[in-house]
């Protein structure tokens, strides 16, 4: 790496409350203690309404005067987590039943942080499908049909409101919560 420091990274995501972020910790943990897959414990349980971005530390007053802002002007909503998923055979996901609200509130998201923030490309997605990763990155080809094997048919359901809005920091290692913001009721 050259002398000159990278930005950090942030996210935007909702989370379930702590007892269902533990019991998804632990199919996170079953994963690596069977399969040693184990990048998705570097983070909570969350469901991602902005992706990894970078921006420079000074602007951190900032993005939480938006997000706090964003968060009192939208209404907390009900989640229902259903079962397990996959995309191609790259990531195993914990499904969300209602995908509506979600996609609703990354479009306010997305329209704010474009207003503020000098996005890249990469930083930016038009369209997300709301999902709880349980495997992912080092989860390889060869080993995914022995990893959704232990998860297709198995049965998995919980229901939450989704009452805050978090944003995440990346410490160097692991993402660290940075900011927790209450939706309106």
């Amino acid at each position: 790496m050259s002398g000159k420091l990278k930005n950090p990274l942030y996210f935007i995501t909702l989370m379930p409350p702590a007892s269902i972020r533990t019991e998804i910790e632990a199919f996170k943990k079953e994963i690596r203690e069977k399969h040693n897959i184990k990048h998705a414990l570097k983070l909570p349980a969350h469901i991602t309404l902005q992706i990894p971005f970078r921006m420079p530390e000074r602007k951190e007053d900032i993005l939480v005067k938006k997000i706090k802002k964003f968060s009192a002007e939208n209404k907390a909503f009900e989640t229902v987590l259903d079962g397990f998923g996959k995309f191609s055979k790259q990531v195993i996901f914990i499904k969300i039943k209602d995908h509506v609200p979600y996609i609703e509130l990354h479009e306010k998201l997305q329209s704010l942080m474009l207003n503020f923030l000098d996005l890249k490309r990469h930083e930016i997605s038009s369209k997300i499908h709301p999902h709880i990763t349980i495997a992912t990155r080092d989860l390889k080809r060869s080993n995914f049909p022995a990893v959704w094997n232990d998860f297709k048919d198995r049965e998995y359901s919980a229901s939450f409101k989704a009452e805050h809005l978090y944003i995440l920091k990346h410490n160097g290692n692991t993402w660290d919560i940075f900011r927790k913001f209450k939706l309106c009721s």
